[in-house]
């Protein structure tokens, strides 16, 4: 031991001899170290997570087959029903959990792909017959298929416009020349593909400019970042109207996600010159059932006018996480759910401090979502879907409830546990207004999912480089994601787009929708 950490300690001959002084110092001595032990137990949880998302699975599923959990289970059965609290369902069997594994026959090539016959003879010591001594007639043949691979291309495209004079005795018509072709970057040397390509590669695939620029040069032609950076910063323009719709859709379905995400954004001071400060992208989707729209905007903050903002106009149901800003909803309008998710994962990453407790709603929290699954997610069984959270979703989170109830009690606030089951009561009536809503999701996973591209993406491109390129950067992201959703080929999709956008009728914007679309031409 330090020899001054040691000399700091107390010592038995300095203590009172006076036994009510002596025990209110042992008390104070327990309160310390009970102090103590609690900043151990919150700087053990900081370091399980932190290793968790360095060395371990993103993944939260928790096997309540586990022998641990079992043991844990069985305790918690024993102690019995909760008393006013109405009966929940039969158990139901647990399956054992397995990983899914993936297939590793041959893969069947679609016929859509280009097919090349090539033809393999036979040796010419084999072609003769040994008996007669003439040619083996041909009787068929073994067909292997065989994926291959050949580094596309880069086209240059020269457009010549055709120019037309006047005739004799009518100079005065002047001299009239073919429309430049279609695109949405006036005068630019990218044409419609290539600007499709690169976004893609970014938002689709990942990929910075400054990769893609080094892709290219290995194909025999240099464009510079900066020159991609430009094109695809006015190309976002116009397409700014059909992300809007995309908006449009996502709140006119009247039940929506919605999540945000951080991103570094580089701004320029008056002073101190460039610096990077936080910005926000935020993704709103609709759940599957009710279409792919999935809409992303980007703010420089995460200051409350922004929410306010955004859903102004808005009548329906929201479900989102707890930020603060979405107090400020007109609750009259908005019905706000929160997500179980969020509540259940506080309990998993309390079960180091809590096992017992966190196993116990883990597995009922698996049940609630077991109900879930038992009915299915379109529109056709809304009232199957609500009888079944009334009559037998209800009475499992009345159980929930008391059990928080009873834990809130007997667990310090500042612990995991504590942390866990304050979230869960702060937040319990929006946590239960799903079951009042067959149309309301139990969680927010729905727009977690949509907006997941982006913790991949920015490992990769870092940054915003400006204000302008995050709203271009969520454009891009709104197309990308509802194409996704929709099962469209976002390049075909991009490619097509950029050449038909600018003459397109503004009032008949919905038919370039990714979930709408249609290319003029099969080979688009």
């Amino acid at each position: 031991m330090n020899a001054t950490v040691a000399e700091s300690l107390p010592r038995v001959e300095d203590l009172p001899d006076d036994a009510v002084v002596l025990r209110g110092v042992v008390r104070q001595l327990l309160e310390t170290i009970g102090s103590l032990n609690g900043r151990v137990t919150d700087l053990q949880q900081q370091v399980e997570q932190l290793v968790r998302r360095l060395y371990g699975r993103s993944s939260e599923k928790w096997d309540p087959n586990q022998a641990v959990m079992d043991e844990l289970l069985a305790g918690v059965l024993e102690q019995g029903p909760v008393k006013a609290v109405p009966a929940t369902p039969a158990p139901v069997t647990v399956e054992a959990h397995t990983r899914k594994s993936t297939p590793h026959g041959r893969s069947l090539f679609p016929e859509t792909l280009k097919h090349e016959e090539i033809v393999i003879p036979v040796p010419d010591a084999e072609r003769v017959c040994p008996i007669t001594g003439q040619e083996r007639p041909v009787i068929g043949y073994e067909i292997t298929k065989k994926l291959d691979y050949r580094p596309p291309e880069l086209i240059v495209k020269v457009y010549k416009r055709e120019k037309r004079g006047s005739v004799a005795n009518a100079e005065e018509t002047g001299v009239v020349t073919a429309p430049p072709p279609e695109g949405p970057v006036a005068k630019g040397s990218l044409d419609n593909g290539f600007l499709a390509h690169v976004v893609v590669s970014k938002f689709v695939d990942h990929l910075p400019l400054f990769r893609q620029e080094k892709a290219i040069e290995r194909l025999g032609a240099h464009v510079s970042r900066r020159t991609m950076c430009d094109n695809i910063l006015e190309a976002s323009g116009s397409l700014t109207l059909l992300a809007q719709c995309v908006k449009a859709k996502c709140f006119a379905n009247g039940v929506i996600h919605n999540d945000d995400t951080p991103v570094d954004l580089v701004t320029d001071g008056m002073q101190s010159g460039r610096h990077i400060r936080q910005g926000r992208l935020w993704v709103t989707t609709v759940p599957a059932r009710d279409g792919p729209w999935t809409y992303f905007g980007f703010t420089v903050s995460r200051e409350h006018r922004h929410v306010e903002t955004f859903f102004d106009g808005y009548c329906g149901s929201l479900m989102s996480d707890d930020f603060e800003g979405y107090e400020r909803l007109d609750s009259q309008h908005v019905k706000r759910g929160l997500c179980w998710a969020h509540a259940r994962r506080k309990f998993f990453e309390a079960q180091s401090d809590a096992p017992l407790e966190s196993a116990e709603m883990l597995e009922r929290v698996r049940l609630l979502y077991r109900l879930e699954s038992s009915v299915d997610a379109d529109r056709e069984h809304d009232v199957a879907r609500l009888k079944m959270r009334q009559e037998l979703a209800l009475p499992q989170l009345i159980a929930i409830k008391d059990r928080l109830d009873l834990w809130a009690k007997r667990t310090p606030p500042k612990a995991p546990l504590g942390k866990a089951v304050s979230y869960a009561l702060n937040q319990w009536p929006r946590l239960l207004l799903y079951t009042e809503d067959p149309l309301l999701p139990i969680d927010n996973n729905a727009a977690e999912q949509a907006i997941r591209p982006v913790a991949l993406g920015r490992k990769n491109w870092l940054f915003m480089g400006s204000e302008r390129g995050g709203r271009a950067a969520a454009i891009y992201m709104t197309l990308v994601a509802t194409c996704r959703r929709a099962g469209v080929n976002p390049l075909a999709y991009l490619t097509d787009i950029f050449g038909r956008i600018m003459l397109h009728p503004t009032h008949k914007l919905d038919e370039l929708l990714p979930g709408n679309w249609r290319p003029v031409s099969p080979q688009a």
